[in-house]
């Protein structure tokens, strides 16, 4: 009768390459570590900002506006443009999108939705960089 340890089977069974745990965070990534701290929010969670993030100049939708809150982002994952409410559209029934901060978007406040001048002089909704506020 031959007698084998239970840590000889296994180390026999174990992958040969050792798996991470824990996938490894990234700056461009928010952390789902909330849960960690029950009284930070996730507006509170630091953010590195990217490269580009934040864009340059506004960018100017068609969209006319009087004040900010007539402006938003369009109903998308990761969005690249601000629009009048009435033309921002709706998302997918379903629609799952990546929680990464991308630049260039309005992703993790690096750029914010808001009604301002354009090049003619006249009020359009425009992402402009930074968040909301000067925050």
């Amino acid at each position: 009768m031959r007698i084998v340890s239970v840590s000889a089977v296994l180390l026999a069974c174990s992958p040969a390459t050792p798996q991470p745990s824990v996938a490894p965070a990234t700056s461009a990534t928010v952390a789902a570590s909330a849960s960690a701290a029950p009284s930070a929010s996730a507006s509170e969670v630091p953010i590195e900002m990217p490269p580009n993030a934040a864009v340059k100049a506004p960018v100017f939708s068609d969209d006319d506006c009087s004040k900010a809150d007539d402006c938003t982002g369009f109903r998308t994952c990761h969005p690249d443009k601000c629009v009048a409410v009435a033309n921002a559209g709706a998302m997918p029934a379903g629609m799952m999108c990546t929680m990464d901060c991308r630049g260039g978007t309005l992703d993790c406040n690096f750029n914010h939705c808001g009604c301002a001048k354009n090049p003619a002089g006249k009020l359009k909704c425009a992402m402009l960089p930074g968040p909301a506020g000067g925050h």
